[in-house]
């Protein structure tokens, strides 16, 4: 594999976790109660899933 396609594969991974997080943010939302804090904190959970897949050390 190429060190085009790592990069690119990480971010498409990076992506993919943030749009999942924003999307169960959504589906959410009613349930907490506020919309915009739920998006916000789901987003943020993407995120950090999105950064330890990518950055993850192979043992």
């Amino acid at each position: 594999m190429s060190k085009k396609s790592k990069k690119q594969a990480r971010q498409g991974t990076l992506a993919l976790c943030i749009t999942a997080g924003l999307v169960v943010g959504v589906g959410l939302g009613p349930f907490v109660g506020n919309m915009l804090l739920s998006i916000v904190i789901f987003g943020l959970l993407g995120i950090a899933a999105g950064w330890i897949f990518t950055h993850r050390t192979k043992s």
